[in-house]
């Protein structure tokens, strides 16, 4: 059974000039080392991080970083919704990610012991919450702890208000930290960086970072900067939220992607637990992140190394509420795949339909009949391609979207949802034999 836009699919090109536009605006991105908030809180563990990837994080630190980082999906979005969760700033070539941005930045940190005070004790967290609230104008940022449950001890959460009492100096600080890590990339000596705070605990570039006769890195958070309070009644209405989540049978979220999958979503819906064989593969994970890289960078110079191509579109269909990425005014979508071979674009609602149905449905939420599609090939030597694609019928398309939706919500048997396709997906799906694509030959 072909994908439903097979239907929709008016042509396919590749576009070679988008393309090489994006080539030209990585090599500018990739020349001015994009620097993160995370880079300029511990700049000398930075500077060794991307010069010396040889040095390998342990995997009990892996799984730690992995299992907290799951937690941070999980609570952002029970707390809040798509269009708010891991939100991308940007300024004066600086990055960063907050955890969630919605009337203010809330960053999550999960900890053994929740600090009673976050500006002597965990200064870093602060720094990086201000950094973002002085990135975004905002002048009030929430820090949020979750201590886990370890021990025989109950999980509790505890928050605080950050605010901004004089933001130029913290600004100030960020440009000087910027400047210092790119000259010590440039000239690949972190002799000009200061000591972090990592320093006898565990850093994993002890041995050759030489930082214990350095001075410490003075830190932009200080009394006279910002003001730390902690504020009870948000971690309880925050708790709260957690402890009214529905349970596993009762009413669930859906995304976007529920659309294109929508017997997955009706498996989720019904309880039925997902079955990975290689879910404790730490290798795989560590090769998946390693990957990551050059993904990063193509999406990194999507959103930012053309100004003024790429902004989001905030849209709503039912209870899913998304954000399509509008690159020079048409969605697009960033793929990668571990094919080792390229996709035909003749071929490409047959053998990716899962590419052509999400962005038939993004172009069909935009009013938009042009969308772009780019694909990574990770197995490839970092090869993408840049395909425009046409479609028809967008009113059609919001239909069968509706149709999908209706079918989810009102508690349809997966049999009755359109299947998955291209047919191989039903021997590598993750729902096992509970998978009612199977009994299709």
């Amino acid at each position: 059974m072909p994908a439903f836009s097979a239907d929709h699919l008016v042509t396919v090109d590749a576009n070679r000039t988008v393309k090489d536009k994006l080539i030209g605006a990585m090599v500018r991105v990739s020349t001015r080392r994009r620097i993160s908030v995370t880079d300029l809180v511990h700049p000398r563990q930075a500077f060794f991080g991307r010069t010396r990837t040889d040095i390998e994080i342990p995997p009990e630190r892996m799984q730690a970083m992995m299992a907290g980082t799951g937690f941070h999906d999980l609570f952002g979005h029970a707390i809040s919704t798509e269009e708010y969760v891991e939100q991308l700033v940007e300024f004066e070539g600086i990055v960063g990610k907050v955890d969630i941005f919605e009337h203010a930045p809330l960053e999550l940190k999960t900890t053994g012991l929740i600090p009673a005070d976050p500006l002597g004790s965990r200064a870093s967290q602060v720094e990086q919450l201000a950094m973002y609230c002085v990135m975004t104008g905002k002048p009030l940022g929430h820090l949020l702890y979750y201590q886990r449950a370890e021990y025989g001890r109950a999980p509790k959460f505890r928050a605080f208000d950050v605010e901004i009492v004089a933001g130029e100096p913290i600004v100030r600080e960020m440009r000087r930290r910027r400047d210092l890590l790119i000259a010590a990339l440039d000239r690949n000596d972190p002799s000009s960086l200061p000591r972090c705070e990592w320093l006898e605990k565990g850093c994993i570039y002890a041995e050759i970072c030489g930082c214990g006769a350095l001075e410490s890195l003075p830190r932009a958070v200080n009394p006279s900067t910002v003001r730390v309070m902690e504020k009870p009644a948000l971690a309880e209405n925050l708790a709260a939220k957690i402890r009214d989540l529905p349970e596993p049978d009762g009413e669930m979220r859906y995304i976007l992607n529920d659309l294109v999958f929508p017997r997955r979503a009706a498996l989720r819906r019904d309880g039925v637990v997902v079955s990975r064989e290689d879910e404790d593969d730490l290798t795989s994970k560590l090769e998946w992140m390693q990957r990551r890289g050059f993904l990063d960078v193509l999406t990194d110079t999507v959103w930012y190394g053309i100004p003024g191509a790429s902004k989001r579109h905030k849209t709503v269909i039912g209870p899913i509420k998304t954000s399509i990425l509008l690159f020079e005014g048409f969605p697009t979508l960033i793929r990668k795949t571990d094919r080792k071979e390229l996709l035909l674009r003749e071929r490409l609602v047959v053998d990716a339909p899962y590419y052509t149905d999400r962005l038939a449905m993004e172009c069909a939420l935009a009013g938009v009949e042009r969308g772009r599609l780019i694909v990574y090939y990770a197995r490839l030597d970092d090869k993408f391609m840049v395909y425009d694609i046409w479609f028809k019928d967008l009113d059609g398309v919001r239909v069968e979207m509706q149709k999908r939706l209706a079918l989810l919500i009102g508690g349809a048997p997966v049999k009755d949802l359109p299947r998955c396709e291209p047919d191989w997906m039903t021997r590598l799906c993750d729902f096992g034999d509970a998978c009612a694509c199977r009994e299709v030959s």
